[in-house]
């Protein structure tokens, strides 16, 4: 049996609970329209008095205006629904069915980094696939670089493969 990958939320999650606002708005302007033709409330029908205004033989600005809107949010739902929700861990390397998480990465490259020589300290950003760590170099030590490369790529050997970037800067004195 396949154990299914970690993943956020589809993005269509968020357009369904704004799909299911907007029904919500319909039922009530559609239940306010019911009471108003049994007679339950004295006042008119809202729907009654927006289908009178609507009633133009000609076209109005701002009816062009909400089809158009109508049709970008449609499209943006139908788009939304197509698209697959992101992996939310990293796989690791090996047999097993072991995922890391984003955050665990960023520590264990941030870590790695600050124990390579001449560094005082290190950050690590993990963005997709690629990790930009920034480290604090000690006066005289521009040479860490490659350490800084070769200490985070022998920790993050088997966990995930990523495109690792080093930004580093010479701290005062």
């Amino acid at each position: 049996m396949k154990v299914r990958d970690p993943r956020h939320r589809p993005p269509a999650s968020g357009l369904a609970v704004l799909g299911a606002i907007l029904l919500l708005a319909l039922a009530v302007l559609l239940a306010e329209h019911a009471a108003a033709e049994r007679g339950w409330i004295d006042a008119d029908s809202w729907l009654r008095e927006t289908l009178a205004a609507l009633d133009d033989r000609q076209p109005s600005t701002w009816v062009l205006v909400g089809g158009i809107a109508a049709a970008a949010l449609g499209l943006w739902f139908l788009i939304g629904a197509c698209l697959p929700a992101r992996r939310s861990h990293l796989p690791a390397d090996g047999d097993g069915d072991l995922w890391v998480s984003p955050r665990a990465v960023e520590a264990i490259a941030s870590d790695a980094a600050e124990r390579a020589p001449g560094v005082l300290h290190a950050a690590s950003e993990l963005r997709r696939r690629r990790l930009k760590v920034k480290a604090l170099l000690a006066p005289g030590n521009e040479a860490a670089i490659a350490d800084i490369l070769e200490s985070v790529g022998d920790r993050l050997a088997g966990i995930a493969e990523l495109e690792v970037a080093v930004q580093a800067k010479e701290g005062g004195r």
